[in-house]
């Protein structure tokens, strides 16, 4: 009986995990999600004032990832273009057509060596035309950053897409920003971040090398 129990209510939890990803946009997170040093944020827009001027805070992380930084934060203007159903009749809630843009801030971990942006923006074109635009990139107190690269998009249907960017920040700052502009509409915003300790590089690095000894190995077998 026990053991019926604990097999139902694994199924249970397992289902439970299937409708919350099937009911958010998390398609590409990335592979280090979770990992010390790592934050994740998700932004649903579903109400009204997530046009808070003073800074909308993150819905909560993304599932397996661990929770923002405390000052992290954006900011949608203008307010007063919120869509509470979306009328291509996709049954989303909560849509921002931008007029003008989101603006993202994040803090970061004190961290001096690199930091990795992981973003994945659910948007639509309006009218047909649009496509997001990332811009206003600005760390401090200075830093390195590389162009936004798209890693990965997946069609949502209904003319929804999930775009994945991703770019480096040398060295990792105490915090950072970018914009979101565009003639889109926008559903959900998952930003995941990854400031790695030294000891992760070195961890990485033995990982390689006893990766290239094994192969090695096997060659001579």
């Amino acid at each position: 009986m026990k053991q019926i129990f604990l097999t139902c209510l694994a199924c249970g939890l397992l289902l439970s995990g299937m409708v919350v990803t099937a009911t958010a946009d998390d398609v590409q997170p990335p592979p280090w999600r979770g990992l010390p040093r790592t934050t994740s944020q998700v932004w649903e827009f579903l109400t009204a004032n997530t046009g808070n001027p003073d800074g909308l805070k993150p819905d909560g992380p993304a599932t397996g990832g661990l929770p923002p930084l405390p000052s992290t934060e954006l900011v949608v203007y203008p307010i007063s273009d919120w869509i509470e159903v979306d009328p291509s009749g996709s049954g989303r809630e909560g849509i921002w057509p931008l007029s003008g843009e989101i603006a993202v801030h994040l803090d970061n971990y004190p961290e001096p060596l690199e930091k990795t942006m992981w973003v994945q923006l659910t948007w639509q074109p309006q009218e047909g035309v649009g496509v997001p635009v990332l811009s206003d990139f600005d760390a401090y107190p200075t830093a390195t950053q590389t162009p936004p690269e798209i890693v990965g998009e997946v069609d949502l249907g209904f003319g929804w897409t999930e775009t994945t960017y991703r770019w480096t920040i040398i060295p990792n700052p105490e915090w950072e920003s970018f914009v979101i502009g565009g003639t889109i509409n926008v559903d959900e915003l998952v930003i995941d971040t990854w400031c790695p300790e030294p000891s992760t590089y070195v961890l990485l690095g033995l990982g390689a090398i006893a990766l290239g000894f094994y192969r090695w190995r096997r060659k001579r077998a």
